[in-house]
């Protein structure tokens, strides 16, 4: 649910002075904060559906068009990860977040063994938060909370074709802070720098030997961001991640030599979000937007092991570039009542070579309605999302390890709420 008027600033029109939020405005947002980051560690894994390894947006609202509104982020979450200079938006102390469920599937059917057939099901949830904070007329300062990526595989064993058991859950969450400022009443620009937290449990049999580990550690990364209104139809916004790193360390047993240090130097791929958001009818807001992620350094990466180093392989092995499409409709129906709409395309990033068992995806189309509520100070919005079912053929030529049909399907819903002062 958009926190703002749904009309555009008028060129030449002065920036509106935005009150100070009250002590205890501040101290309830920062407790409202902090837990809402200790509830996103906890439940950050998010349903590993095609390129759900990359998260395509944040929030209810800002999933209801699909992540296309980079040039004006609905809420201070959706602003953190696309755009921060879509904070000048919220012209008063401004503060939500939300709560998802996610349903994934994953499956296997493999030709090498036959008869291997195995499904994976997850029901995560997918919180998020942010708060968006004035100063004056032209400076806004924010903080949030969100899962960059997540991701869960664990199938078998199958004695009856001799497939052992594969897990692996991977986990990202990131905990945004940034500034924006208003240049003028058509430019803004905006910057954040983005601690986090990373940790990848997993369990497979390789070379004889049984790799069962937990690695985790923190990591940080950048993001600036302009936002251009040259008139009053058309807003345009540019996003730039920059990379990031994320330091993992953990150790595991080794039958007769003790435990070896496990790690991993996790490369947090770039990332540009280029997006346009029109409203030349009374009402209707279309957004349309583009994503590029450099998600093959996600392959540069390795996990390292100090007694068996003839293991290292790939985060994500064989890892490729996504690009990510996507189109948004938000209309007003009534004066406080908001229908959106949003369908987007994303290609796969696990390369065919790395395709197995631990980690797979599919070209990733998603389609999803919703709907906000303004109600005074307070916004509520809902939204459904469908992730189209999806299948990828490994031959035994090109197979890491199961050769034969990779598909996933997925579904969430999403509800947001926000309130501004």
């Amino acid at each position: 649910m958009p926190v703002r008027s749904r009309e555009p600033q008028k060129a030449g029109r002065p920036p509106q002075r935005a009150p100070v939020a009250r002590p205890m405005g501040f101290v309830a947002a920062a407790v409202c904060f902090g837990a809402c980051a200790a509830l996103a560690c906890v439940l950050a894994p998010a349903p590993a559906c095609a390129s759900l390894l990359l998260a395509p947006a944040v929030g209810a609202a800002d999933s209801g068009t699909a992540g296309t509104r980079i040039a004006d982020p609905p809420t201070p979450s959706a602003a953190l990860f696309e755009n921060p200079a879509g904070l000048t938006a919220f012209d008063t102390f401004t503060q939500g977040g939300g709560l998802g469920l996610g349903y994934g599937r994953g499956r296997i059917k493999a030709s090498m063994p036959a008869g291997f057939n195995d499904t994976t099901t997850m029901w995560p949830l997918i919180p998020d938060f942010g708060l968006s904070i004035p100063y004056r007329d032209r400076w806004r300062f924010a903080a949030g909370t969100y899962g960059s990526t997540g991701s869960r595989f664990d199938f078998g064993p199958d004695p009856a074709t001799g497939v052992p058991s594969f897990f692996s859950e991977t986990i990202v969450m990131g905990v945004p802070l940034g500034v924006a400022y208003r240049l003028t009443d058509q430019v803004s620009v905006g910057a954040e720098v983005q601690p986090m937290f990373g940790q990848l449990r997993t369990h497979f049999p390789g070379g004889g030997l049984e790799f069962r580990y937990k690695i985790n550690g923190p990591g940080v990364q950048g993001m600036v961001g302009t936002t251009v209104r040259p008139n009053d139809q058309w807003a345009l916004g540019l996003g730039v991640r920059t990379p990031g790193m994320i330091w993992m360390t953990g150790s595991m047993p080794v039958p007769g030599a003790g435990r070896q240090d496990v790690h991993s130097d996790l490369e947090m791929p770039t990332q540009v979000f280029l997006g346009a958001t029109w409203r030349g009818l009374p009402r209707l807001a279309l957004s349309g937007a583009v994503r590029f992620t450099n998600s093959n350094t996600l392959g540069h990466s390795k996990s390292e092991y100090d007694l068996t180093p003839q293991a290292n392989s790939g985060f994500v092995p064989y890892a490729r570039d996504e690009w990510k499409f996507g189109l948004g409709a938000e209309y007003a129906i009534r004066e406080q009542t908001l229908l959106r709409l949003g369908a987007s395309w994303a290609s796969h990033i696990v390369g065919s070579k790395g395709v197995s068992p631990l980690v797979f995806d599919d070209d990733d189309a998603k389609i999803g309605v919703g709907v906000g509520q303004h109600f005074g100070h307070w916004a509520l919005d809902l939204t459904a999302g469908y992730t189209l079912p999806a299948e990828r053929h490994i031959s035994p030529n090109t197979a890491l390890i199961l050769p034969g049909a990779y598909s996933m399907q997925g579904a969430v819903f999403m509800l947001g709420l926000s309130t501004r002062r």
